[in-house]
């Protein structure tokens, strides 16, 4: 069975290099051959050849990869490579939908004009700090006023929310009477509990049924 299948190999590589099924007939071998011989390297004739032939003792696949053996480490590598470039390219873009949901998340509770009944909702308690903290990744300006847009910065602070760390901030309102000093991991814990307050009341009501 294997003999047979290395000898349907062979047939099918030939078709290939021929484009054609008419290559395969007995007395177009030669043609067939010649062809190959005319537009692809000799090791992938001497390839076609060992498996079309008959042999005096039983043809093995492992016969094959010194024919072969250049070229295939090359595709190899160069399957590794892209492999590695879309490994890259996933992991950037499974960043961007962790860091696109925390925005997304923030910018639900930020300024929502009413809550329960509450049009200061969003002005008080952990709301006041999230809000703050929106300026402090968004709305830096310089000394002379300008603002200030670096993408590392909202980045990296973000990230630092996402993980919740100990490291401290240094919020200030927008009138500069108010500054706050938080940690991220404090920020995190507000930040969940506001969402989930939001994303319970939104809950609830969809389960009421309409009048």
């Amino acid at each position: 069975m294997q003999q047979e299948d290395l000898m349907a190999f062979g047939r099918m590589v030939l078709a290939l290099a021929c484009n054609s099924l008419d290559g395969l007939h007995r007395d177009q071998m030669h043609s067939s051959l010649e062809l190959v011989t005319i537009n692809y390297s000799s090791d992938l004739k001497n390839l076609i050849l060992y498996l079309l032939t008959p042999q005096g003792r039983p043809k093995s696949i492992n016969d094959i990869m010194p024919m072969i053996g250049a070229r295939f480490y090359t595709q190899l590598d160069a399957a590794y490579m892209r492999s590695d470039s879309v490994e890259e390219e996933l992991a950037k873009e499974v960043q961007n939908g962790r860091l696109f949901r925390l925005i997304t998340k923030l910018g639900v509770i930020n300024e929502r004009p009413e809550f329960n009944g509450d049009p200061s909702w969003s002005e008080t308690g952990d709301r006041y700090l999230l809000k703050l903290f929106r300026d402090y990744l968004f709305h830096q300006v310089n000394e002379t006023g300008a603002p200030w847009i670096d993408m590392a910065h909202i980045v990296q602070c973000l990230n630092k929310l996402d993980a919740g760390v100990p490291e401290k901030v240094c919020l200030m309102a927008r009138d500069e009477q108010n500054v706050l000093v938080v940690s991220y991991k404090d920020l995190k814990h507000c930040f969940e509990n506001t969402f989930e307050e939001v994303l319970h009341a939104s809950r609830a009501s969809a389960q009421i049924p309409d009048v």
